[in-house]
């Protein structure tokens, strides 16, 4: 309960209902549909680029893992669009093959990508039509994830790249043993970050999550 209390005020969040707490210490959740703009993460780019003014948000804290990616999302969010509209911040922040390295991503022919929660007046089915549109050059699209099933596992302080690994192998672990849910095929662990870089660690809220199907 420490855990959920951490979730910010007033932030828009994606709808779920909680299918079953297991003692273990991790969910059940089935989510309603939302959508999302996301990035792909590159090493190649930097945070406060001063060539890309034009997309991307200056961001306080360059020198963090994602900086980058968090630039360009906060850009398009806050009006760097085809509307010049400025949108609600919302929460989490999304990270998929979280865990991985960029570099680890692509040697296995995947990616690793950041995305933010678009508003709930955009989450219905022609939502991403109707939303702004990202400025061409961004590397910004829009995407409707359509909900579903998740196996997910909450954890305070900061989620490094060590920490999350931990919880990561600690689901799937725990998942092995789950007598309903199994892991879907080809399912990609998603980090999720509830709080600005500036909370400190014990007031923050993190998750690691899966798709999940009954087996």
């Amino acid at each position: 309960d420490d855990l959920v209390n951490r979730l910010p005020d007033g932030l828009e969040t994606p709808k779920y209902d909680v299918v079953a707490r297991r003692k273990a210490g991790y969910e059940i959740r089935n989510y309603e549909p939302y959508s999302v703009c996301t990035v792909e993460m590159k090493s190649s780019v930097k945070a406060n680029d001063e060539k890309r003014t034009k997309t991307d948000a200056k961001v306080s804290m360059p020198q963090l893992s994602g900086a980058s990616s968090f630039g360009a999302l906060a850009g398009y969010l806050f009006g760097k669009n085809s509307q010049e509209t400025a949108m609600k911040m919302t929460t989490p922040v999304l990270t998929t093959n979280a865990g991985m390295d960029v570099e680890d991503a692509s040697s296995n022919g995947d990616t690793k990508e950041m995305s933010f929660v678009l508003p709930s007046n955009y989450w219905n089915e022609d939502g991403t039509a109707r939303a702004p549109q990202p400025l061409d050059g961004s590397g910004v699209r829009l995407q409707r994830d359509e909900g579903g099933t998740r196996a997910t596992l909450m954890f305070g302080g900061f989620a490094n790249k060590a920490e999350v690994k931990e919880r990561k192998a600690q689901l799937l672990t725990l998942l092995e043993g789950d007598t309903e849910f199994v892991m879907s095929d080809g399912a990609k662990i998603t980090l999720s970050q509830y709080n600005d870089p500036f909370t400190p660690p014990w007031k923050r809220l993190n998750e690691v999550s899966v798709k999940v199907t009954s087996k």
